[in-house]
């Protein structure tokens, strides 16, 4: 008896799953028999979650829930192997988080009092 194959499910802030994703074992690149453009992932990667058929994570490089994740790439099928839709995503650091914040809040007060930030 062949063992079923594993497939992954990866549900996206807004409560889009993405559905039987194969996933490279020990990597982190999902392939997709459905078509993925950036517009899936825009605005809803605030908390990703991500389960596997069977239950088992083994084998996945990432853990069961991302908290602000981006997109790193998307890959269209003329450039898998597999000839499949295939997408990496990664949690943003939270340093990387904070000095987005600090820059942001620096933005706002140099627009506020008309300074600029490039002369400093």
């Amino acid at each position: 008896m062949e063992k079923e194959k594993r497939t992954w499910t990866v549900t996206l802030a807004d409560g889009t799953k993405l559905e039987n994703l194969t996933l490279n074992n020990g990597a982190n690149t999902f392939h997709s028999p459905a078509e993925i453009t950036e517009d899936t992932f825009d605005g809803k990667l605030s908390e990703v979650h991500i389960a596997a058929s069977d239950g088992d994570m083994t084998g996945c490089a990432y853990p069961d829930t991302l908290h602000d994740a981006e997109l790193v790439q998307i890959m269209q099928p003329t450039d898998t192997p597999d000839g499949q839709w295939a997408f990496i995503l990664r949690e943003i650091p939270a340093d990387d988080l904070f000095k987005a914040k600090i820059r942001a809040q620096l933005d706002f007060l140099a627009l506020s009092t008309d300074i600029n930030l490039e002369d400093m």
